[in-house]
């Protein structure tokens, strides 16, 4: 009879289990975290859309900064400084939030259209802020070169957040094909 050495392997060395000492003898409490009962380990999946939760990590950096930096400007340089950098970030929201809204639309109708859409709404948010402030002008209050530096700050956070969100979230990549049917082999 021949042997499975995977079993014989899972046989010979079982799951970890968190263990009490009491005196000479080692009682075993309870599976270790992501192991059910009898030992087997629960695989965990990709959340439904991760959208929302990347919104969410990149608003509240590039909100909560602009917050920080509009109301230290407010005492210090008046409120045409402290009101430039908080319009500049209500615009780096807005528009790159909607990309995020876009993509969170697209995954809720079909999860392999996120990612597209979302690529193909970053290069269209481009050149519509840069349509916003070349070609239909800022307000007069608008102190221009602290709108500039805000908007620049706005979105380099904004970009530290998605990087960081990204790298945390589990997306969905490949379809999901049972693999029994692909036979193994490509035709």
């Amino acid at each position: 009879m021949e042997v499975n050495p995977i079993t014989n392997f899972a046989a010979q060395y079982p799951l970890r289990q968190s263990t009490v000492y009491t005196g000479n003898r080692m009682q075993m409490t309870k599976p270790v975290r992501g192991s059910k009962a009898n030992g087997a380990l629960v695989a965990s999946s990709a959340p439904r859309s991760p959208w929302m939760g990347i919104l969410k990590t990149c608003t509240t950096y590039t909100v909560g900064a602009g917050i920080l930096a509009s109301l230290a400007a407010w005492p210090l340089l008046g409120t045409q400084i402290a009101g430039s950098i908080a319009f500049a970030t209500a615009i780096v929201v807005f528009f790159f939030g909607i990309s995020l809204l876009i993509a969170e639309g697209a995954g809720r109708i079909d999860s392999s259209w996120a990612l597209p859409a979302f690529l193909f709404t970053y290069v269209v948010k481009i050149f519509g802020m840069g349509f916003l402030v070349l070609l239909s002008g800022l307000p007069d209050w608008v102190h221009r070169p602290t709108f500039m530096y805000g908007a620049i700050g706005a979105l380099v956070l904004w970009q530290i957040g998605e990087i960081r969100a990204f790298s945390k979230a589990r997306l969905p990549v490949f379809a999901d094909e049972d693999p029994s049917q692909s036979g193994g082999a490509r035709k």
